[in-house]
């Protein structure tokens, strides 16, 4: 089961797999993108925009906006919102493009009791085809090399030539188990690769 308890782990995946296909399809953020092909960063399959998001946003936009250097006259300047966006990160491991952090804000206003609602008619912001990134870390990269060498050398059996689909599946599911956030299964084929040949 899912950390929510309430969706299959295998379903959450594969349904959030084609939420990202669909996702790729609009306007996406050029410099994460970057990121997500050079295998920086990961695409996550299983969280979407949600109250969270809505909440990280004004909590971050509400610290910057004190801090002198990241104000001008037109309001928060790019050093404060790429503060906003990587302070966003630090707390719950998602990255949000910065021009959906942008629109969404200036769409929305914070209520007196801490919720967040669109303040306008026809909202731009494109939460429903926002994709939030996470940053490839030590330990996932540990984790990646372990989980491979558990599987090619299966204890009592020959040694594979290479992980089948449904390898990939379990190593899919196992890493959203254990970090809450799941890539593609190509983007851990080619993260494995990666840290696989640096060993």
């Amino acid at each position: 089961m899912s950390r929510e308890g309430k969706i299959p782990i295998k379903t959450l995946i594969m349904e959030g797999s084609s939420r990202l296909q669909e996702c790729l399809a609009h306007s996406t953020d050029d410099a994460l993108e970057e990121k997500a092909r050079l295998n920086e960063f990961y695409r996550c399959c299983v969280h979407s925009w949600s109250d969270k998001e809505d909440s990280i946003l004004w909590g971050r936009f509400s610290i910057a906006v004190t801090i002198r250097s990241y104000v001008d006259e037109e309001g928060l300047n790019d050093d404060g919102w790429k503060y906003v966006q990587s302070k966003g990160m630090e707390m719950f491991g998602h990255i949000a493009p910065m021009k959906i952090l942008k629109t969404r804000h200036a769409e929305t206003r914070r209520c007196q009791d801490g919720s967040v609602e669109v303040i306008v008619d026809n909202p731009t912001a494109d939460i429903s085809h926002c994709i939030l990134y996470r940053k490839w870390d030590s330990a996932a990269d540990a984790f990646l090399v372990k989980t491979y060498e558990n599987l090619i050398y299966w204890p009592g059996k020959k040694r594979k030539e290479f992980l089948d689909a449904s390898d990939w599946q379990c190593v899919q599911q196992w890493f959203q188990h254990r970090f809450g956030c799941c890539p593609t299964q190509t983007q851990l084929q080619a993260r494995t690769r990666i840290v696989l040949n640096k060993h």
